[in-house]
């Protein structure tokens, strides 16, 4: 048995160390292909100037980036290497024998390590010394503050623990049934959140209604064009965490909503904005919300087919320490197993998410014009400061939409094949 356990830890181990060699290598590809000749179509959205600027930017996150995950990984072996779940299992057996309290304070306190702790003193030197370097932070202190324990107490108390509990108490009452149950479960939240986060979004940003004028009669015109009809059109507060620009829609039926982030509105000129709207119409107009779904449904459906064959295998939870089959550590184990068999995956519906871009593109060119739409997407490069040369290979692997350079290719074909009509 002893045998067994220290090979079950040592696949653990090796699996956590090969996921964090996967990303690094990703980045580096990025990294070293920061300084590529720029694409011919895009070479007008920096200057020389902001060009070393932002590769600067880059420079800084990527080292950044680096060191967080050259600290978490340490950390990550040494919880899994030193039994630390079980450790903190036994430990909350002192003051309780409910099952449910023992589980949610071993990972509530190893997920306040991680995410409270250790995350928000990267995210904090991010925000208030890197983006504030190059112009990008507006959050104050207080709203950095109030949107982390805002997220602790939605994502990690209320979602996290929530689910682990739930998970249990299915298991507990069904067997093995619960995978069955759980994938039904956590479906219908997949589709709560496609369709409902613009609810939760009110937690962190303030919505005005846009104010009458020309822009508010475009864009109504606009949905009206393309039979998509709009309840409401909201400006977002985005800045007062950032200058990044950003559009999106929300709802469905009778209460689809445009949401404008403000900064868009000072960067960009009406056309442009309408530009980008129709192309957030086109995503709808192609249903590719709807379409998503099912897929993010399948990977649900794959987790939960691998937890199933590792969940009750009591040697996992023996090999960290347990003296007997822990269910929730079984599931946060299985999770992690699942992680390399699920990444091929992430190829083909890359390449469909991007082929989605590039259909929403080609509505947008129709209903609002292709150079708008090229115009709004350099802009939207220039104030985010975009990679222009990502590696192939983090596109192919890695990215939902074209790179910049392709869609804009993408678009000047379109508005070259209707000049030719």
């Amino acid at each position: 048995m002893k045998g067994v356990k220290r090979k079950m830890k040592l696949i653990i181990v090796l699996i956590t160390l090969l996921l964090t060699a996967y990303t690094l290598m990703l980045d580096y590809l990025d990294y070293r292909n920061r300084n590529a000749p720029i694409p011919e179509n895009v070479k007008d959205i920096y200057d020389e100037e902001t060009y070393k600027k932002r590769n600067d930017y880059e420079t800084e996150s990527a080292k950044l980036s680096l060191i967080d995950k050259m600290v978490g990984l340490p950390l990550s072996l040494i919880v899994l290497t030193l039994n630390i779940h079980s450790l903190l299992y036994d430990c909350a057996a002192g003051f309780t024998e409910n099952v449910y309290l023992k589980t949610l304070f071993m990972f509530g306190v190893l997920f306040f390590l991680s995410s409270v702790v250790i995350d928000n003193i990267f995210d904090w030197y991010d925000t208030f010394v890197i983006e504030e370097k190059y112009g990008f932070n507006k959050t104050t202190r207080k709203t950095f503050i109030a949107d982390a324990l805002k997220h602790l107490l939605i994502t990690q108390c209320l979602i996290t623990g929530g689910a682990v509990a739930l998970f249990m108490y299915l298991y507990f009452t069904f067997g093995d049934l619960v995978f069955i149950i759980f994938f039904f479960v956590v479906t219908a939240f997949i589709v709560i959140m496609f369709f409902f986060n613009h609810v939760f979004s009110k937690l962190f940003n303030k919505f005005t209604p846009v104010e009458d004028g020309a822009l508010k009669d475009k864009i109504f015109a606009l949905a009206d064009a393309t039979g998509y009809p709009v309840k409401r059109v909201l400006i977002m507060d985005g800045s007062r965490r950032s200058t990044r620009l950003n559009a999106y829609f929300t709802g469905f039926g009778k209460s689809k909503t445009i949401v404008l982030y403000d900064t868009l509105l000072e960067k960009m000129d009406e056309d442009e904005v309408v530009a980008v709207l129709a192309h957030e119409i086109g995503h709808a107009k192609h249903r590719h919300t709807l379409k998503g779904i099912p897929f993010s449904v399948l990977m649900v459906a794959a987790l939960l087919f691998i937890a199933q064959l590792f969940v009750s295998q009591e040697a996992i939870s023996l090999a960290f320490g347990f003296e007997e089959l822990n269910i929730a550590f079984g599931l946060y184990i299985s999770l992690l197993i699942a992680v390399p068999f699920l990444l091929p995956a992430n190829i083909p519906m890359n390449s469909l998410m991007r082929k989605y871009e590039r259909d929403a593109d080609a509505y947008a060119a129709e209903h609002a014009g292709a150079e708008n739409l090229i115009s709004a997407l350099k802009k939207l490069a220039r104030e985010n400061y975009s990679n222009l040369t990502p590696h192939p290979l983090v596109v192919k692997l890695t990215h939902s939409h074209p790179t910049i350079s392709q869609r804009v290719e993408h678009l000047a074909s379109l508005a070259a094949q209707g000049a030719s009509k």
